[in-house]
């Protein structure tokens, strides 16, 4: 939540907790510099408790990651493909489940669509859509009515579904730690999953720390993904703000 720019709302929680003896729980995934500086503030002699690294970005094992290259043209056609590999597409496979991350919630919206014309029952989830139906799209989609959920980062965190074997970025991510996070909802609880990042050269700036991540736990780095990396130009001028308005 501090990551994600609830600070204030944090902040006005904290201010009315007024008992000196309380005892407050961080949780995090991830744990980058800033986060570390916020979180400072709020804690009194705090005791960390930390499994691996905190330092290190580094994915779940049980998670296989790849990386496909695309072109922005032909990347919606590369997400289907991926949909029918994977059993997604097929409603008959109930043990298959996807989420697809977008950077924007009117390609949440647009992708939504067009998969839903495809025959994939499927929701959106993003910052403009009521609480209530956030939660009918979660809960469609572990019941089964549903194979699959569009959304932005706002479904990055703290979303524990079961059974969900796929997700893929159909946008790249924000940051690093953004990767780590979305390709989290996956693989949970020693369950096997995957991750599929569709990448074009427009979003070719992200895979260097991506990769990084891929290595730490021994996943195969293609040599076309290691020439997009290489040839990759500079991330567009304030990209990570605008992307941020489209949870």
């Amino acid at each position: 939540m501090l990551d994600m720019g609830f600070e204030p709302q944090i902040r006005k929680i904290l201010a009315k907790i007024t008992n000196p003896n309380r005892h407050t729980m961080f949780f995090t995934a991830t744990w980058p510099m800033s986060i570390r500086r916020l979180a400072s503030e709020f804690l009194r002699n705090p005791i960390q408790v930390q499994i691996g690294n905190r330092d290190e970005l580094k994915g779940n094992q049980d998670i296989v990651q790849i990386i496909t290259c695309c072109t922005n043209y032909n990347k919606n056609d590369m997400l289907n493909k991926v949909l029918q590999q994977s059993g997604v597409a097929d409603r008959s496979n109930i043990a298959a489940k996807a989420i697809v991350f977008c950077a924007t919630k009117r390609m949440c919206d647009q992708l939504q669509q067009q998969l839903q014309r495809g025959g994939i029952p499927c929701a959106a989830i993003h910052g403009d859509k009521q609480q209530r139906d956030r939660e009918q799209a979660l809960n469609d989609l572990k019941s089964g009515k549903s194979k699959l959920i569009v959304a932005t980062d706002v479904a990055a965190r703290g979303i524990d579904i079961k059974g969900v074997t796929l997700v893929v970025n159909f946008d790249a991510p924000g940051n690093t730690e953004d990767y780590v996070h979305r390709i989290g909802r996956t693989g949970r609880a020693g369950q096997k999953g995957y991750a599929v990042s569709l990448f074009s050269d427009r979003d070719a700036h992200a895979l260097r720390g991506i990769i990084e991540v891929m290595r730490r736990t021994s996943q195969e780095v293609t040599p076309e993904v290691e020439a997009m990396s290489r040839n990759a130009g500079p991330p567009p001028p304030s990209g990570r703000a605008l992307r941020g308005k489209g949870r």
